[in-house]
């Protein structure tokens, strides 16, 4: 599981490691990601645009994508 992805850009070593671990999993074990950011925006994340390509389509290709509008649960009052 990767939570919080987009929180920082990803330079070229993050961008290596992400691919590394994209690559070994592809269609091998689950990966879930998690972020606020929208994935149409991913792409600008990267500081590689062949990295961006080769990270995006390992994980787009066969995903399940679950988009959540709404307030937050940490704003809620229970």
């Amino acid at each position: 599981m990767i939570d919080d992805f987009g929180l920082m850009n990803l330079d070229i070593e993050k961008c290596r490691h992400l691919f590394e671990i994209l690559d070994s999993r592809e269609s091998r074990k689950s990966t879930v990601i998690v972020s606020q950011i929208p994935v149409k925006e991913w792409y600008d994340l990267f500081k590689d645009c062949t990295y961006a390509d080769a990270c995006l389509d390992r994980v787009l290709c066969k995903a399940y994508r679950l988009e959540f509008k709404g307030e937050s649960l940490r704003n809620q009052k229970f």
